[in-house]
């Protein structure tokens, strides 16, 4: 059983008087697909955004797509589609999105097992209205420490990509690698150079480095995750020193979740743990750098919390606002059937639950980006035609 909303109900939950409004529009849809799984990915930046569809099938099943969106006019408009020069069958671009100023990233992942395949990282370019492949990045350590293209972040010139390692802990236990594309243009995989490589500091049985990533200017965090229910996971951190060096940080570790969320905002870093709490019902840790380690700010969780309510899956981090992903009601059965996005808002008082973001589908959430006063969120699932969303979720 699957909730249903009516466009007033809807409105009357999504505008409110409070400090943090949050109102919602639908991004036009490209097609009605119900396999292309539009929504896997989005990210979010000023008046651009993009969304992943790994199941698009323009060139290929499961060749992948993403697709690009601008606001003018007071209105988002569908602006092109994305697909690599070699798009090819079974390459799931979209896997992961990101977008800064007038560069759009996207990851084309496949997992593997035994034998390897060849994933890419492509590079976008805007010129004026129109987006061109600019670079093609290929695994550095030629897939060594797992499927290439796990997580990319994105920070001016700044690339990070992750290899997702092996969570049945044979050894490949993931990397992150930095790459910096020169003001010039010039040097390798079509001017993006290798910059670092960075390892766990953990062994392969703590979890596999790579199922997450985020950079924010000088530092960067990557999730390991152990794809247990039981067992938690870890979030490392390294920062750049002032040689032009990544350093490893402190590892933060003890994180409940299957699938370990995390989103960085200067000295602040969010952590999802969808199977922390009472009944497992899920939190986000808010983790704030002070000198030399990462001191607990607070911990979010939702007003009222529900049993094995994955509070926490996805998050997103910003400027006195905080999204995160879980559900919000059961409906006295054994499952949950609706996922939302809860605001939270830094007050003087500390951090508030301000706004619950829903539309009524049990995928919405998928995946998240906040930019500013604006959030864009993603609605995926198999067997239903995609959506994403644009909400304001803080005052101008």
């Amino acid at each position: 059983m699957m909730k249903r909303l009516s466009i007033w109900t809807l409105l009357g939950l999504l505008i409110c008087p409070l400090a943090v409004h949050a109102q919602i529009s639908r991004l036009p849809r490209p097609d009605s697909v119900a396999t292309s799984f539009f929504g896997t990915s989005v990210a979010i930046d000023g008046d651009w955004a993009v969304v992943g569809a790994t199941g698009d099938d323009h060139c290929g099943t499961n060749a992948g797509a993403a697709w690009v969106y601008h606001y003018r006019d007071d209105a988002w408009s569908l602006l092109e589609r994305l697909q690599p020069s070699e798009c090819e069958e079974g390459a799931f671009f979209g896997h992961d999105v990101a977008i800064d100023g007038n560069r759009i990233v996207v990851s084309a992942f496949r997992t593997f097992i035994g034998r390897a395949v060849s994933n890419h990282v492509y590079v976008f370019e805007r010129e004026e209205d129109r987006w061109r492949q600019s670079a093609r990045i290929a695994s550095p350590d030629r897939d060594a420490a797992g499927p290439f293209g796990s997580a990319i972040a994105l920070d001016g010139n700044l690339l990070l990509v992750t290899s997702a390692g092996d969570a049945s802990g044979d050894g490949t236990n993931g990397k992150g690698f930095v790459f910096r594309a020169p003001a010039s243009g010039a040097g390798g995989q079509s001017g993006w150079n290798l910059e670092a490589e960075l390892t766990s500091p953990l062994p392969p049985g703590a979890g596999t480095l790579g199922t997450s990533a985020s950079l924010d200017g000088h530092r960067i965090a990557i999730a390991g995750s152990t794809y247990s229910q039981d067992r938690p996971g870890f979030v490392a951190t390294w920062d750049l020193d002032d040689t032009g060096t990544w350093r490893a940080g402190p590892v933060l570790r003890g994180i409940k979740g299957f699938f370990i969320d995390v989103d960085l905002f200067g000295d602040r870093l969010l952590i999802g743990e969808s199977r922390a709490g009472p009944n497992a019902s899920g939190s986000a840790r808010l983790v704030r750098w002070n000198r030399a380690t990462w001191e607990l700010e607070t911990t979010l969780q939702p007003r009222s919390p529900y049993r094995a309510g994955a509070f926490g899956t996805r998050v997103s981090l910003g400027d006195g606002v905080a999204l995160v992903a879980g559900y919000d009601e059961q409906l006295e059965l054994d499952f949950n059937v609706d996922q939302v996005v809860y605001v939270f808002a830094e007050t003087e008082d500390g951090w508030t639950q301000r706004k619950v973001l829903d539309v009524g589908e049990s995928a919405f959430g998928a995946s998240i980006s906040l930019d500013g006063s604006r959030a864009l969120i993603g609605q995926a699932a198999e067997g239903l035609p995609g959506q994403a969303y644009v909400a304001t979720v803080k005052s101008p």
